[in-house]
């Protein structure tokens, strides 16, 4: 029987989210997708869900209707009878109507579907219970993360995304023509942020990093959320502790928020168990000792030696060996390793990376380099023009400080908090090697 129009005299127009316990006995008129309908002989119970909500519908009759399909209801609020009910009221319905006429064809997903129906319907995978609390989830994380921000008095920008100039490397730039002019999308929004920094103090942005990644892996992405920061009149050790507190007030944060609905859509969920105790630091010389004393070797099983890039599979030995399960920054690599803005000491770096349970490397950081001749040597040594980086250098000419600042990967901290497997789990429309689509 159909609802006719939401609202009327009779019926209160009410949005579906906002319904509770104080609307029982009251005529309401809702709106909202099918997310379960369980059709018997003589009633049907439908599952209405609208705004991250969900609400208990008794239509009487037996009405077969498909998942996603949308409904006006006219009805009156009820206390559920059995308090075994997973529902505490709900709304039985005097009429109804099928929003557009007719209902949804037969949904193309399941919890069963494989992962890359999940990302070829991912416009409608939205739908699915995992999928809608990670968009809470993201939402969540991403307030937190400001929330902390603000909290501690950081400014935020935004920075430009198409750029002259490179800070991690050519061979993952996505170039493109600017006018007549060679210009690339963004790998990093860190020396804007930089230039930044003398006036505000400490400052972040949370923007799209673009790298030309052709790595087929569970973390690595072509098109991220990356949350970046900058601040002046710190030590390094004061630069890893700014990291530190962030990520755990993140975790804190996003559990304090989310846990129930986490164990709800995935029972047996365990959120990740972050010690008191300070994360441990080892620099990359000790850590490179470490793999050769436990007789940890390379994945090609050749034993560890100085200048050896650290993989993957690695990082999270360090993390079960060295830091019991608990995160670890890797510190003090050499300056090979790194990029022509971070501070030198001695053969080493002021820079580290921290690594996270069950994922690796979440963030990185450094302090920077404020000498003018350094950082020209630097370009020298990376083979770069210095010519589109004379903004830059700017800030080593007039009133240098020392300062540094960091980068951290949303998409891998918000795996390492949800537990998810992939990094495309932790993303909305995921970009890589073998994908630009929806």
């Amino acid at each position: 029987e159909p609802a006719g129009d939401l609202g009327t005299e009779e019926y209160r127009r009410t949005k579906l989210a906002e319904l509770s316990e104080k609307d029982i006995d009251t005529k309401v008129a809702i709106f909202g997708w099918i997310t379960k309908c369980t059709a018997l002989k003589s009633v049907t119970f439908v599952e209405l869900t609208s705004r991250f909500k969900t609400v208990k519908v008794v239509l009487s009759g037996c009405h077969n209707l498909a998942f996603s399909t949308t409904l006006s209801v006219c009805g009156t609020v009820r206390a559920v009878p059995s308090p075994k009910d997973a529902f505490t009221f709900e709304v039985q319905a005097d009429s109804f109507e099928i929003y557009g006429g007719s209902a949804a064809p037969s949904f193309p997903l399941n919890k069963n579907s494989d992962k890359d129906s999940i990302l070829n319907y991912g416009h409608l995978a939205l739908r699915l219970p995992e999928r809608s609390l990670f968009l809470r989830a993201r939402s969540e994380l991403m307030r937190i993360i400001r929330e902390f921000y603000h909290t501690h008095h950081y400014t935020e920008i935004t920075p430009p995304t198409i750029v002259q100039t490179q800070v991690e490397g050519g061979s993952t730039l996505f170039v493109l023509d600017y006018y007549g002019s060679p210009a690339y999308l963004t790998q990093s929004s860190q020396l804007y942020l930089e230039t930044v920094a003398p006036v505000a103090g400490a400052c972040f942005c949370i923007m799209p990093s673009y790298r030309a990644e052709k790595s087929k892996t569970s973390r690595h992405l072509s098109e991220y959320t990356h949350v970046e920061a900058e601040l002046v009149d710190i030590t390094f050790d004061e630069l890893m502790d700014s990291i530190e507190q962030l990520v755990r007030f993140a975790i804190r944060g996003t559990y304090r928020r989310l846990l129930d609905d986490l164990q709800r859509v995935y029972p047996g969920f365990v959120p990740v168990d972050i010690k008191p105790e300070p994360f441990r630091r080892i620099s990359y010389k000790d850590a490179i000792e470490f793999f050769i004393a436990k007789g940890h070797r390379k994945p090609d099983g050749t034993p560890y030696r100085m200048m050896d890039d650290i993989c993957d599979a690695s990082e999270k030995y360090l993390i079960a060996e060295y830091g019991q399960g608990q995160p670890v920054f890797l510190t003090h690599f050499p300056v090979e390793h790194k990029p022509f803005y971070v501070r030198r000491t001695g053969d080493a770096t002021q820079s580290c990376d921290l690594l996270f349970p069950g994922i690796g490397e979440i963030a990185g950081g450094s302090m920077r380099c404020d000498s003018f001749e350094e950082l020209h040597a630097g370009f020298e040594r990376e083979g770069l023009d210095p010519k589109p980086y004379d903004w830059y250098l700017d800030m080593a000419k007039y009133g240098p400080s020392m300062h540094g600042g960091y980068g951290i990967g949303f998409e891998r901290l918000m795996m390492g908090i949800m537990g998810y497997k992939n990094v495309d789990e932790a993303t909305l429309y995921p970009r890589k090697v073998s994908r630009c689509a929806p």
